[in-house]
């Protein structure tokens, strides 16, 4: 046993007890492994593989567990990253114990001071017991009626793996969290993490047998209920799964509908033994419709009617109870809350609220609801629905995203966190990108400067920046909080931006004065929209099954509208008297701009066919197709009679890109992770 000096700090390597000035400070298991490792290897540099293999024991977790766990040991030295004392951080290469430590023979713990200190700091710690027990009857009298609220104040993590965590449902004993963890390039695991163990920030994983699960929907005391696929059928099921279960077994399954249904939100009915949903009938529209999957009768759609321009997007059930709690939104920025009766059908409007909340939960308290805050998405809410009153009941550095649950104990939540960098990607000599910690995305070359457009939340929303050559990027316009931004094109002159607000809004921007000049709401879902010239441009509208490309003016008229065979048009930037057409037979035409807006499509010439396609940029006679799913970039030379293979290579550009004098810029994940939380109410 040693005990190891550094700083004004004393290290007990015997029974792990940190000292400052005979004050003891706790240290949780990680935190000690750390310290023992720094103090074992001063001076030296360390890796994050070092760390990795040492403290996580090979198990793969985040950066940002790394990080997290050296933050908490400053935290605990008092020692500041910017001007450190004991640890230094070596950009790109790790950490380094830097204090000056000593091994101390003949020192004294503080159990081994003598009997006259003892009970000298027994009659102090009395006295000091004495006047905070007065201090709080005191208190106690003068606040009699004071509110008896839980205090929020603590976090506990309990997960450090690296994946995105998803779908987490609570076991009902309280023992346990289920979820899925969606490693890149893996698909779903389904793990399982004890709660109340916090020696354990990875969980246990569980093999899904002949299973692949989509998504958690509930756990009960003796089954796990999921979505998913068995030997490639689509389906709800009902399995056994109790606490040491290591591979899931057969169990019972409702395969009615789940082919043709795209499912979002999920909640369990343990009475009637069905599950309620969010979804909508695949090839439709995104408007969300309620249903019920029954297991033994099937799927049954739930007629409920909002108000035109709202639409539901979270669901949950109250719990031991028959009533739902449903939350839609506008394209304002509101957000209404509604009770749904599951034996009466009867839907009740409650409160209002100037946030566009994407999911909520019913909370432990009546007329309680917990939500992530849409203007703060760090911070975890709870709504009372009846008063509008607001309180936060989690705060943290990082976003607070798409899971929540009710802990079993009356008093917790569950809920999970990501941390998503996406960047811009291009190489040009002379101009560096000014990519920040936030997610640039949706990138658009300017036409007749140097220089990019893009979207980015690094101001908290999701605004639109400029960047020119050797300068930092520049606001052009700052968009409602509520805006979520889907689509950004820039006219050939450069003087307009045309922005889509979540698929269902265009906007025209002036990118010179800053402002709005003109915005209208799509009957539909719109996407693919490029600027044909300075005065018209081209989107894609969905509604239910079908599809019409349309043709606007800069003042948002209609000038034209294809036939519904025909799925998106794509200007030549460098003729833009040439425009090419892809129709729903995957089809590539090449039509003069003339006969396109009178109608003429029996005109067009057939180029050829072209699979998968997701976005689509022509550039001097060369297509851009980029396909989300196999995630590759395919070019092709648009001839007059044929379509001839260039190329074809892997590409990250899910999050937009666009080309200019075939360059090509992108914007990508560079780094994804996610974590569980629970509250630690007091």
């Amino acid at each position: 046993m040693e005990r190891i000096q550094f700083g004004q700090f004393l290290f007990d390597t015997g029974s792990y007890e940190l000292t400052c000035e005979g004050e003891v400070i706790v240290l949780d298991p990680r935190t000690v492994s750390l310290l023992l490792f720094l103090l074992d290897n001063p001076k030296r540099i360390i890796t994050r593989d070092e760390l990795q293999t040492v403290i996580w024991q090979g198990v793969i977790v985040t950066d940002n567990a790394i990080n997290k766990l050296v933050a908490n040991l400053r935290k605990t030295l008092n020692d500041d990253p910017k001007s450190p004392q004991y640890i230094q951080t070596v950009p790109k290469q790790g950490y380094r114990f830097i204090a000056e430590a000593s091994v101390l023979k003949g020192v004294k713990s503080h159990l081994d001071t003598d009997q006259k200190s003892v009970k000298s700091n027994y009659v102090v710690k009395g006295l000091a017991s004495l006047l905070i027990c007065l201090l709080a009857v005191v208190l106690v009298m003068l606040n009699s009626r004071a509110s008896s609220e839980l205090n929020y104040n603590e976090n506990n993590v309990l997960t450090r793996v690296m994946g995105a965590k998803r779908s987490l449902v609570v076991a009902p004993s309280g023992e346990s969290v289920s979820f899925l963890n969606d490693t890149r390039g893996k698909g779903n695991t389904l793990w399982v993490k004890r709660l109340n163990d916090q020696y354990d920030d990875v969980g246990t994983q569980v093999a899904s047998g002949a299973y692949y699960i989509d998504a958690l929907v509930a756990q009960t005391s003796t089954h796990l209920i999921f979505t998913g696929y068995q030997e490639e059928q689509c389906g709800w099921f009902k399995v056994p799964f109790a606490e040491g279960t290591r591979t899931l077994a057969a169990g019972k399954a409702q395969r009615l509908g789940c082919n043709k249904l795209v499912s979002h939100q999920f909640t369990y009915d343990t009475r009637q033994d069905v599950i309620w949903l969010l979804g909508h009938p695949k090839q439709h529209e995104h408007q969300n419709t309620l249903y019920k999957v029954d297991f033994t009768t099937g799927l049954e759609p739930i007629n409920v009617t909002l108000p035109k321009g709202w639409q539901f997007i979270s669901l949950d059930l109250k719990a031991d109870c028959c009533e739902l709690l449903l939350i839609a939104h506008n394209s304002q920025g509101i957000s209404q809350f509604f009770t749904f009766d599951t034996t009466s059908h009867t839907l009740t409007a409650l409160g209002r609220t100037h946030q566009q909340i994407e999911f909520g939960i019913w909370g432990h308290e009546s007329d309680q609801v917990i939500v992530v805050s849409a203007s703060k998405p760090t911070q975890l809410q709870s709504i009372n629905v009846q008063k509008g009153s607001e309180r936060t009941l989690a705060s943290l550095t990082d976003r607070i995203c798409c899971e929540l649950a009710r802990h079993p104990n009356n008093k917790d939540y569950v809920y999970s966190t990501y941390d998503k960098n996406i960047d811009l990607n291009w190489r040009l000599t002379g101009f560096e990108l000014d990519n920040s910690n936030g997610n640039e995305r949706l990138p658009a070359f300017a036409n007749k400067q140097i220089g990019i457009y893009f979207t980015s939340n690094r101001a908290g929303g999701n605004h639109i920046y400029f960047q020119a050559p050797a300068q930092r990027a520049a606001q052009v316009i700052m968009m409602d909080e509520h805006m979520r931004l889907r689509e950004l094109a820039v006219s050939p002159d450069d003087k307009l931006l045309l922005v889509n607000h979540n698929n269902h809004q265009l906007w025209i921007v002036d990118s010179e004065r800053k402002n709005v000049l003109h915005q209208t709401s799509l009957d539909g879902y719109g996407f693919a929209q490029s600027w044909i010239n300075n005065t018209l441009f081209a989107v894609t509208v969905k509604q239910k099954t079908s599809r019409s490309v349309r043709v606007y003016n800069r003042q948002l008229q209609l000038v034209a509208e294809l036939p519904p065979s025909w799925m998106r048009i794509m200007p030549d930037r460098a003729n833009r008297e040439v425009i090419y057409v892809y129709n729903q037979d995957k089809n590539v035409y090449r039509f003069t701009l003339a006969d396109l807006l009178n109608g003429q499509m029996q005109k067009g010439v057939q180029l050829g066919e072209v699979d998968h396609f997701h976005q689509g940029i022509v550039e001097d006679s060369v297509l851009y197709a980029s396909d989300h799913i196999e995630a590759e970039l395919t070019l092709y030379k648009l001839n007059d009679r044929h379509l001839q293979f260039l190329s074809q290579n892997p590409f990250d550009g899910y999050y937009g890109f666009d080309v200019k004098d075939g360059q090509l810029i992108y914007a990508s994940t560079r780094m994804f992770s996610s974590d569980l939380y629970t509250t630690q109410a007091r």
